[in-house]
């Protein structure tokens, strides 16, 4: 019977070593959210080329990956919700276990800048008001990539 408690605990530490199943890391559309291709505002337009090559550079140099395998997933989104809509809808995550990054700015100036953590998975968020540049909605920007 002891031996069957030893090979027990052998396996409970086993299982728990391993650290359980993976964490949900999906992440849903943004709220009113349809695909964004270009606004055909030359500073929205802009601002999101600049997000689509800052963004995974500087990802890669925070220890993320960008294989193959492990890509760094770009999404951008044009939305009817407002800024601190979807500002709030981000927040959310943290209800499924992501943690926001420290020393983000949150929202400035009508841009919102945020970053979530989910054990070694990373997401960065870009959004910007874009009626306040000329043309219309939210554009949303989101990077998501691997440890």
């Amino acid at each position: 019977m002891r031996r069957v408690w030893i090979v027990a605990l052998m396996m409970a530490l086993l299982i728990a070593g391993c650290g359980g199943p993976a964490a949900d890391t999906t992440v849903p559309d943004p709220p009113k959210a349809t695909t964004f291709e270009k606004s055909g505002v030359a500073t929205v337009d802009t601002v999101i080329e600049r997000w689509k090559n800052d963004v995974p550079a500087e990802m890669k140099t925070q220890g993320v990956k960008d294989t193959p395998e492990q890509p760094i997933v770009q999404k951008v989104y044009q939305s009817t919700a407002s800024l601190q809509e979807i500002a709030d809808f981000y927040k959310t995550l943290t209800e499924k276990g992501w943690i926001e990054a420290p020393k983000m700015p949150g929202i400035q100036d009508n841009i919102l800048i945020a970053g979530y953590e989910n054990g070694n998975t990373t997401l960065s968020i870009g959004a910007l008001d874009a009626t306040k540049f000329g043309g219309s909605g939210v554009v949303i920007y989101t990077a998501k990539g691997t440890k």
